[in-house]
């Protein structure tokens, strides 16, 4: 089973912007997972947030592990990696991040001092996808078209989304799901399976006939 780690950012929680949607979406298609409450989210400290990350990761396989920040959550990741031995993650996605200084960081924060090897941090991880708002007010864009280029990967760009956030009217992130569930076997499966069918208004148990005609070829 594939496993889930999102880690919110500054002023958040499990519960706020697209985090729960994604949650449930991702439920839906059998993936566990696992939102922890980072410590002091009004005045974070580095060492605190990567302790509570790493917690977090404490026996689970990181082939099959994808990890997801947002904002905050996104040099977390990048400092827990850094100190990371072994296996590589599976997929990390970092929405509306950061791997240097930005504006005002060290007056609502302590210890993100963002000294970073990107080449030894890339290789932490299998696949990586980097997601931002063109016109983010918080977190500089230029920061999303460095992280993505650093990374080697296409930077995915939302559109008028800000910080995206709940205060922008963000509480659902396509993208991020799309990024995890292109990887889903099971999902290009079904994909590939259903295509035959497109077009054809069928009953639930003639769809199932359907598609086990299909596998048994």
């Amino acid at each position: 089973m594939q496993e889930v780690v999102l880690i919110h950012g500054w002023l958040s929680g499990p519960r706020h912007h697209w985090f729960p949607w994604l949650k449930k979406e991702l439920a839906s298609r059998g993936y566990k997972v696992l939102t922890p409450v980072m410590p002091n989210p009004v005045h974070p400290e580095k060492d605190e947030w990567v302790a509570k990350l790493k917690q977090s990761l404490k026996g689970k396989d990181p082939k099959k592990t994808i990890l997801i920040g947002h904002s905050l959550g996104t040099p977390t990741i990048l400092y827990t990696l850094k100190d990371h031995k072994g296996p590589s993650f599976s997929r990390v996605v970092l929405v509306s991040g950061f791997a240097r200084s930005i504006p005002h960081l060290k007056l609502v924060s302590k210890g993100f001092d963002m000294h970073f090897d990107m080449d030894e941090i890339k290789s932490k991880a299998d696949q990586w996808t980097v997601i931002h708002g063109d016109n983010d007010s918080i977190v500089p864009f230029r920061e999303g078209e460095w992280l993505a280029n650093r990374l080697g990967v296409d930077l995915i760009i939302e559109k008028d989304g800000g910080h995206l956030i709940q205060y922008k009217g963000v509480f659902k992130l396509e993208s991020v799901l799309k990024a995890i569930a292109a990887d889903d076997p099971l999902s290009a499966e079904l994909k590939e399976n259903i295509k035959p069918l497109e077009g054809k208004f069928l009953k639930l148990e003639s769809a199932l006939r359907e598609v086990l005609k299909l596998k048994a070829k």
